[in-house]
């Protein structure tokens, strides 16, 4: 299913970062013009999910977008292995305008993003939290 929406060069390259480099832990991206998707924030193999969590609480107001995470889990035999979630942010506060945009954003995401274990959607830090601890243990 085409959206009509791109994913920017720099977007692929953050991407690429996370995934093979393993540069980054998480990105959340924004959509530009309503119709590029491009990186807007990056946080470090070694930020914790409080750091994450808190670049999208000031979103809570009614700003939309996505993300990757990739979320550490240390198994049995205590070797540490990553589960990535695509994740659409949309807050009650956002328009209705806004949450069709994100939606369709997502869609491209799922397409040019490989390697998701789990999909996720949210509209508020508490509500993503638990959704992610929970979707570990899936």
């Amino acid at each position: 299913m085409s959206t009509g929406m791109t994913f920017s060069d720099e977007a692929k390259a953050v991407n690429e970062a996370r995934k093979t480099d393993k540069k980054y832990r998480y990105v959340i991206y924004k959509v530009v013009g309503e119709s590029v998707i491009d990186a807007e924030a990056t946080g470090e193999r070694s930020a914790p999910l409080e750091n994450f969590l808190e670049k999208l609480r000031p979103r809570e107001a009614g700003q939309c977008r996505c993300a990757v995470y990739d979320y550490p889990v240390t198994g049995d035999d205590g070797t540490t292995t990553d589960k990535t979630f695509l994740i659409t942010w949309l807050p009650d506060g956002a328009n209705t305008r806004q949450r069709m945009l994100y939606l369709s954003a997502y869609e491209t995401l799922r397409q040019q993003v490989t390697g998701i274990d789990k999909f996720l959607e949210a509209g508020s830090v508490e509500e993503l939290e638990d959704s992610m601890k929970g979707a570990v243990w899936q």
